[in-house]
């Protein structure tokens, strides 16, 4: 790849290095330089400008990063990638589990370019559906297509999902006299809370006396995969209620404490093959303690032996992390991927309706609604199916605003952007989409993702984060979304065709 400033003239074709704002509009760091760009330029008065241009045997930086994460995510590996953009493709996990990375083999994919990188979240961290697993991102505008062969090949062994292997689990909780009802409430709620991260159900809640001969009796007759134990007053002695309590159900004591504070005092043992984990008190607050690791690889199918719970000393000072994450209300510890809906509006005859749909079913966008008039709706039906909700809309002046606003309500509240087509206007398809999806980024300030370039226009498709779901609401009269992306020009990123 050659890189430096050249001439405006001699610079059609190639990645614009650095964003430069012409004529008051911004041209885009890494966009490819297109005959207008080059005439706005020069009227512009600017001479010289600062490219990249790629050589025989380069990938450019997309599909660099696509092809390292293409092997990755994989069918049946539990991971899937977004569209490339900026030469940056996100991992995500489908399920729930936890993270094994082979640490060697990720080596061994960063230490073969400095332009190729792949970063990922902590071995053993816990993912649930849509959690952000790995980044690949390219750092310059192209790279050898051999060492991306070389970086892809290593990158298929470096990080694996290891799926929730249980569906239910138990939790005995016992009680003292006196003890407020609400602290075993409170026990109950935080422990379905973790299981419930890990797609596991609370199958068995059973309320005992504070004694061993009850708890053990309790253990015997349950009949949850998982057993999960938490005490009125806390475990101190390998001899403590909790323990003994195990071993009058018959079952046997591994472990008693752990080198993560808070959560020192969880004890794990086993009842025939069913794992019994004494939680600590701790657990009954939503923050991370001991007790999460634990109870993660136990979901997991694995069990930890002595080794592996002593080694979680490095690290296990919790208490004293102001920016640990604290996930129990949410599905997962890191950034999920966005959830993307998609908004086709009907004119006339919609005349490429057919081929709109077909490519938003194709993408990533995870729900779609269809607005069309009375008309037009039998018709559509045929062609969308049933997986698509339609809703007729009548045809009066201002039908465009009213059709977004009435779109925007039907919006699912965990929705975080929406795309907006005209099933009359240009075709996209199912790469198109993905790659405005793979565009939006708030933490990045871009959260309208439009189409421009020879072809710029100011309408669909779009991509609106959900900031400006209200002001599509609000939309009346003649006034479309062009003027809103106008009125906050701030927030748009353009794309090539």
């Amino acid at each position: 790849m050659k890189f430096g400033r050249v001439p405006v003239r001699d610079s059609e074709g190639a990645i614009l290095a650095h964003s430069l704002v012409v004529n008051g509009r911004k041209v885009r760091k890494g966009r490819k330089l297109s005959p207008s760009d080059v005439k706005a330029m020069q009227e512009a008065g600017i001479d010289e400008v600062t490219v990249a241009r790629l050589e025989s045997g380069d990938l450019h930086e997309n599909d660099a990063a696509a092809q390292i994460a293409a092997r990755i995510a994989v069918d049946g590996s539990g991971f899937s990638a977004s569209a490339p953009f900026t030469g940056r493709v996100n991992i995500y996990a489908d399920v729930a589990g936890l993270l094994e990375l082979d640490n060697r083999a990720l080596l061994r994919v960063n230490s073969v370019d400095h332009s190729i990188t792949l970063a990922t979240l902590p071995d053993s961290a816990r993912l649930g559906p849509r959690s952000m697993v790995g980044t690949v991102k390219i750092i310059t505008y192209g790279v050898a297509a051999d060492l991306v062969a070389e970086a892809a090949e290593n990158a298929g062994g470096a990080m694996h999902l290891k799926r929730v292997a249980y569906s239910e689990a138990g939790l005995i909780a016992t009680e003292s006299p006196g003890q407020p009802a609400k602290l075993t409430n409170k026990s109950r709620l935080a422990v379905e809370a973790r299981l419930n991260a890990l797609g596991i159900e609370l199958s068995e809640f059973q309320i005992v006396p504070h004694d061993a001969d009850a708890i053990g009796e309790s253990l015997r007759k349950s009949k949850a995969s998982i057993q999960l134990l938490i005490t009125a007053s806390a475990t101190s002695d390998p001899a403590d209620v909790g323990p003994e309590g195990l071993r009058a159900a018959g079952g046997v004591l591994h472990r008693f404490g752990m080198p993560v504070d808070p959560g020192n005092l969880l004890f794990l043992g086993e009842l025939g093959e069913r794992p019994v984990i004494g939680l600590p008190g701790c657990a009954r607050s939503p923050a991370l303690n001991g007790a999460d690791w634990v109870l993660e690889r136990i979901a997991c199918g694995i069990s930890p032996a002595a080794i592996d719970i002593a080694s979680m000393g490095a690290g296990g000072l919790l208490k004293e992390i102001s920016s640990r994450p604290q996930p129990r209300g949410r599905d997962s510890i890191s950034p999920i991927r966005p959830r993307i809906e998609a908004l086709v509006f009907s004119v006339g005859e919609a005349r490429n309706l057919d081929a709109i749909l077909t490519a938003a079913k194709s993408s990533s966008v995870e729900r779609i609604i269809c607005a069309a008039p009375s008309k037009l709706r039998d018709s559509i039906r045929a062609l969308a199916g049933d997986d698509i909700e339609i809703f007729s809309v009548p045809e009066p002046n201002g039908w465009l605003a009213s059709t977004i606003s009435a779109g925007v309500a039907r919006i699912s509240e965990s929705a975080d952007g929406i795309v907006l087509f005209r099933g009359d206007g240009d075709i996209a398809n199912a790469d198109q989409i993905d790659r405005l999806v793979a565009a939006f980024s708030p933490e990045d300030g871009r959260e309208i993702c439009r189409f421009g370039g020879e072809r710029s226009r100011m309408g669909p498709p779009v991509l609106f984060g959900r900031r400006f779901f209200e002001a599509l609401a609000g939309l009346r009269g003649e006034r479309g979304a062009g003027e809103l992306m106008r009125d906050a020009s701030e927030f748009v990123v353009e794309l090539d065709y």
